[in-house]
């Protein structure tokens, strides 16, 4: 079945002018991508990061990072809000990505153990939250410390308040580490860089970094700078969402791209199937280009990129403006590219996700960026596409809100497209959305 949105579209074009900017952006970007606050924590690192692609963390460390990732992604959505995760913000040609900012910066840090020193156990997590802090003008932020349930012992969760009382020494600091990992990247040559937290503790680029002959690291934040109070009472409040959602689950606004399993989702008949460990890590192979791309779209242009909220009753959420367009990048495992006629058909749920932020937002013109991780030499493209009718297409959002809030039997709901998708979901045997 085509698109809901799929009569509304009034035109689409393959925008070449934006995709080849797009591409000279990532091609640029081992000398020119713009520094982002993990950069700066181990600029070091940073260097190797970007100039020896080859080297890759271990499967073990791998699978650490998936871990954090994912406890990063269920923990956003439990406590907060869409509009308030991952915030991206810009400063002084630095970039970064807060894990949570509604009134303060938040970080979330995942561990096998929480330490009772966070200052002296790894610096560059205060350093980190500091720099954030640095870049929104607050002088307070939160830390909260996860420990993965490992080996028998429980999860655990503690949580501090930082304050900090050298935002403009910490600013220079931030400039200083900038200026010597942009230097280092257009000589090739790391001699200048400080010394990284990691050296001498299993790092990825121990055989060629040579920290040994570099200049110990500049500390940025000491415990004369800040005043850290752990607060526990934050980390009961948090603990008491992360088992589960309570029903009636918060609805987002992909649930009105597909209702149904919303439905489903939100009457607790049937648990969500978590992805296989094998498959995550195959996934994160597949991410190389991908992420670069995304780079490209989010830092890349300054200025262009910034994330606007949109509302429609209960829903929060927040819409990426990519030059002033609302903009959505997905992935897509097609070996061949979809024809800009049959987008409705051969990929309905990025097209009615588009539409609808585009009717949220009143904009007539919407963005899609799709990349086909099928096709050899890292195959991208970039459609322009028109709608009419907006009030019609907003009015069939508000339609799905309400068959969701009043708990409408699934056979009133929306299917969810595309048809093949099915097989995939947890409800796949009762859903009836592989017949429309």
């Amino acid at each position: 079945m085509p698109a809901f949105s799929a009569p509304y579209v009034a035109g689409t074009d393959a925008n070449r002018t934006l995709k080849d900017e797009l591409v000279a952006v990532t091609s640029r970007r081992s000398t020119r991508r713009r520094i982002s606050v993990t950069d700066l924590i181990n600029p070091r690192t940073a260097y190797f990061q970007r100039t020896r692609p080859d080297i890759v963390p271990s499967p073990e460390r791998q699978q650490a990072m998936m871990a954090g990732t994912g406890f990063h992604e269920v923990f956003g959505r439990t406590v907060s809000t869409e509009e308030f995760v991952e915030q991206l913000v810009e400063f002084e040609e630095i970039v970064g990505k807060i894990d949570i900012y509604e009134d303060l910066p938040l970080e979330l840090k995942t561990t096998s153990s929480i330490p009772t020193d966070i200052l002296g156990w790894r610096t560059s997590n205060v350093e980190q939250l500091a720099m954030y802090c640095t870049m929104v003008g607050v002088p307070r932020g939160r830390l909260l410390y996860y420990r993965r349930a490992e080996w028998g012992r429980p999860p655990a969760l503690r949580a501090f308040d930082l304050e900090f009382g050298d935002l403009p020494g910490i600013r220079g600091e931030m400039m200083r580490r900038r200026d010597l990992l942009r230097e280092a990247l257009q000589r090739r040559d790391p001699a200048g860089l400080p010394r990284c937290e990691w050296f001498g503790r299993d790092c990825d680029y121990s055989g060629i970094c040579r920290c040994d002959l570099a200049e110990p690291m500049a500390r940025m934040v000491d415990a004369a700078s800040v005043r850290i109070l752990e607060t526990p009472e934050l980390a009961d409040r948090l603990r008491q969402g992360l088992p589960g959602q309570p029903p009636p689950r918060e609805l987002k606004l992909n649930d009105l791209v597909f209702p149904r399993k919303a439905g489903f989702r939100r009457r607790g008949e049937a648990p969500e199937e978590e992805p296989e460990p094998e498959d995550r890590m195959k996934a994160l192979q597949r991410r190389g280009f991908e992420e670069i791309l995304r780079d490209a779209v989010w830092y890349g242009i300054p200025g262009a990129s910034r994330w606007v909220p949109v509302t429609l009753g209960p829903i929060r959420g927040s819409v990426l403006l990519f030059k002033d367009t609302p903009t959505i990048l997905r992935v897509t495992g097609k070996w061949e590219m979809v024809d800009r006629r049959r987008l409705g058909e051969e990929l309905p749920h990025y097209l009615d996700r588009l539409a609808f932020e585009c009717a949220l937002l009143e904009r007539e013109r919407g963005r899609l960026i799709v990349y086909y991780s099928g096709i050899p030499e890292d195959k991208f493209m970039v459609y322009d596409l028109w709608f009419k009718e907006l009030p019609a297409i907003r009015g069939e959002m508000e339609r799905r809100l309400a068959l969701l809030e009043a708990g409408a039997p699934p056979a009133e709901v929306p299917a969810c497209q595309p048809a093949w998708m099915q097989k995939f979901c947890a409800f796949k045997d009762t859903c009836g959305c592989a017949e429309g």
